[in-house]
């Protein structure tokens, strides 16, 4: 009896992931940090890059797809696979990241083979119920096989068809793939780097607070009464960045989870100081609607505290503005680990 589709979807989902994260962290010996649905906008996890057990500091944005109802067709060479409409939403949001992103494809079946080993075919009907010959397919997700492709790579995509990915075989997503991923991260490496922040006396001390709570609302209140709540930013060249309630709220959400919420209240004094002298911002996210714009823009700095070493830390700025008027303004909104 054939699995409902909602069933199939919830079991696919499962194992895309489960393959990834498992190579990934098992065999590689990096990271896998997994995104949650309601925040995935076409990016699944993070691969956290690591050799000898460090953090190299380029992190791999992945999308993951598995399932054969993505193939479109396939040869020796390549699988074709379509993602529909979600693809469309999804290739300019691939493109603004920073990070370098991939999507691996899995592949949780394998060919029905005859007694001879031919691999067997059956006719279906295609949408415009012309008769198609398909491959047969039987489960195997234990011995999934998983393919991946550079997505910011323009000859990804079929020229005429825009829904249609490009797949080649060869690139094979497993054990040993590791050393391309390494070459994959070699540009950002070179062209990458942060500032490093060392933290006056005043801005390290919630990193060791034992009262982090009163502490922190202690700090952030001074902080926001300091020029009235208007702050310089020096990547920005602008004075007039705003801390305010706004800034707080979001840290302190509680669907953030409370480890992330902790990373961040300790990290408040790091933000003021890269606030104060980081040179360089990155574009995060833009959300445009008609003349009124919203962007979130990164400032990042390296900091080094007793307890957990050097770490990229980042600093989320708010801004809204309105090209047809003079309305323009700043906040902070957040800070975390890059790592």
């Amino acid at each position: 009896m054939a699995q409902k589709p909602e069933i199939v979807r919830t079991k696919n989902e499962a194992t895309g992931i489960r393959v990834v994260s498992q190579y990934v962290t098992e065999f590689w010996e990096c990271g896998w940090q997994s995104i949650d649905q309601i925040n995935d906008k076409g990016i699944d996890g993070l691969i956290i890059m690591r050799k000898g057990g460090k953090d190299i500091g380029i992190d791999i944005n992945v999308q993951v797809k598995c399932g054969i109802n993505y193939i479109s067709s396939q040869s020796k060479e390549e699988f074709r696979i379509s993602i529909s409409n979600d693809l469309l939403g999804h290739i300019e949001y691939w493109k603004k990241q920073l990070l370098p992103t991939i999507l691996v494809f899995v592949v949780p079946q394998i060919p029905v083979r005859d007694i001879h080993g031919n691999i067997m075919h059956e006719i279906k009907l295609d949408k415009n119920n012309i008769p198609q010959k398909k491959i047969m397919w039987k489960e195997s997700r234990i011995n999934s096989q998983a393919y991946w492709l550079d997505i910011k790579d323009e000859n990804a995509f079929d020229k005429d068809y825009k829904t249609i990915i490009k797949i080649d075989k060869k690139n094979r997503f497993g054990e040993h793939s590791k050393g391309g991923f390494l070459k994959l991260i070699e540009p950002y490496l070179s062209t990458v780097t942060f500032q490093k922040i060392i933290l006056n006396s005043e801005n390290s001390k919630l990193l060791y607070s034992e009262n982090l709570r009163e502490d922190s609302r202690k700090f952030y209140k001074e902080w926001k009464l300091t020029n009235k709540g208007h702050f310089s930013c020096k990547a920005l060249k602008n004075k007039n960045i705003i801390i305010s309630r706004t800034g707080w709220n979001h840290i302190t959400n509680k669907s953030r989870g409370k480890d992330r919420r902790n990373i961040s209240l300790k990290l408040l004094g790091a933000g003021k100081q890269i606030i104060e002298e980081v040179e360089k911002y990155f574009l995060l996210q833009q959300i445009d609607k008609g003349d009124f714009i919203e962007q979130k823009l990164g400032l990042r700095g390296i900091v080094k505290t007793k307890y957990d070493g050097e770490k990229v830390i980042q600093v989320v700025i708010l801004r809204r503005f309105n090209k047809s008027t003079n309305y323009n303004k700043y906040w902070f909104y957040s800070i975390h680990h890059r790592q």
